[in-house]
């Protein structure tokens, strides 16, 4: 009996030295998140000053531009040919600028993927969100979620004008079910991506109803980043009438 009471009773100084190591490693995991934040900030910093420079010369160009203009409107000697041109070379700088900007927003909104989750579990939708947000982040996108209970909210938001890049479809749901909600979203020109989301083992009625993919649950980030793909958000076409 003494010796079994032996056995479960730890010596302290086993269990201490057990705290210990526990607590090393939580400070080695903490030294090495605080590292990597400290790198993304560093590459943060850079690219705002790197803006910030640009957007210096910008000004101190426009403002170059500005007294030239103004020094020629004055200068009543000045001939009209010179004039002409550097009007010309200000609205030439204005267009290359404007042109930049636009570029500079249409890179912008490339980072943006919009995911609609369609799911009757309250847990289930939450659970996909995360998984994709967490997906998403690896590939630096700026991720956008909508939610819908079953397959006809999803139609309806779809009528009401919505659009998205991903549309993550349950199989089995009340009201109506993915197969349905794909149908219906395909007969009304939806070019989304959609893939379907599935303990089923026979999958192909799913598919023949308009599905781009299917996942087997339960689902990870793994198997969600494959369908991130930044791409032209597919807009809801209307069929042409016979």
């Amino acid at each position: 009996m003494a010796d079994e009471s032996d056995q479960e009773m730890q010596n302290p100084s086993s269990i201490a030295g057990e705290v210990d190591q526990e607590i090393q490693n939580l400070f080695t995991r903490l030294d090495e998140h605080y590292a990597q934040l400290e790198k993304k900030k560093e590459v943060l910093e850079n690219a705002i000053r790197s803006d910030i420079e640009a957007l210096n010369k910008d000004q101190n160009e426009a403002r170059k531009l500005r007294q030239g203009l103004l020094h020629r409107s004055g200068d009543i000697t000045s001939s009209l040919e010179s004039a002409s041109q550097n009007i010309a070379n200000v609205k030439q700088w204005l267009m290359n600028r404007n042109a930049l900007e636009s570029d500079d927003d249409d890179q912008d909104q490339s980072n943006n993927f919009s995911v609609l989750i369609v799911d009757d579990d309250r847990l289930v939708r939450e659970t996909n969100r995360r998984f994709t947000g967490l997906a998403g982040t690896q590939k630096q996108l700026r991720m956008e979620f909508q939610e819908a209970k079953n397959g006809k909210e999803a139609v309806y938001l779809h009528l009401a004008g919505a659009s998205f890049d991903l549309i993550l479809m349950d199989f089995q749901m009340p009201i109506m079910n993915g197969i349905q909600a794909t149908q219906l979203l395909r007969q009304m020109g939806v070019k989304s991506r959609i893939v379907g989301v599935t303990s089923e083992s026979d999958q192909q009625a799913f598919f023949d109803a308009g599905l781009d993919n299917c996942i087997q649950k339960p689902l990870n980030p793994a198997k969600i980043a494959e369908f991130l793909t930044v791409s032209k958000k597919r807009k809801r076409i209307v069929p042409s009438q016979a």
